[in-house]
């Protein structure tokens, strides 16, 4: 009976002590085309993509850019969100993505669903980033660094 007690008390000072730790920032990824993994197969690209920021923190230890994607996926239930890099003239300072994420096993339900996802990139050429296109099934939308504003798509990019 004692030990019982002794239990419950270590689990409510483990309560406790999580419900007051802060919460830990994720790390930041590394820039897609600095990664040397391989593009995941199973990724499907998303249907289309209604808006997308971005933002450069240039005095950030490292500096990092940081993109929002609202978008739509064919079904419920999409995960693992990300953008993937789309090959393209890398003189033009335009860094165009396909957005993907990984299907649900059930695909019974055929409903264009709303996503959006945030991502922070770590080593980015922050010099060189001018424009962000991120690109959906049908459609792409594009966000001007330099300008600070939403542009149109002009990248001859191709997916990978």
């Amino acid at each position: 009976m004692h030990g019982q007690g002794l239990l419950k008390m270590f689990i409510a000072t483990l309560a406790m002590a999580g419900v007051s730790a802060p919460l830990l920032a994720a790390e930041p990824a590394l820039w897609p085309w600095k990664s040397k993994l391989p593009p995941d197969p199973a990724l499907v690209v998303l249907t289309s993509i209604e808006d997308v920021t971005a933002t450069l923190n240039k005095s950030g230890d490292p500096p990092t850019v940081t993109i929002t994607v609202k978008a739509s996926a064919p079904t419920p239930n999409f995960s693992e969100l990300q953008l993937v890099p789309r090959i393209g003239n890398p003189k033009d300072l335009v860094f165009a993505f396909d957005a993907k994420g990984r299907p649900p096993q059930d695909l019974t339900t055929q409903v264009v669903t709303p996503v959006s996802f945030t991502l922070e990139y770590k080593d980015a050429p922050i010099d060189k980033v001018g424009v962000v296109e991120v690109n959906g099934q049908s459609g792409c939308k594009a966000f001007s660094l330099t300008e600070n504003k939403a542009v149109e798509c002009t990248s001859e990019s191709v997916p990978q």
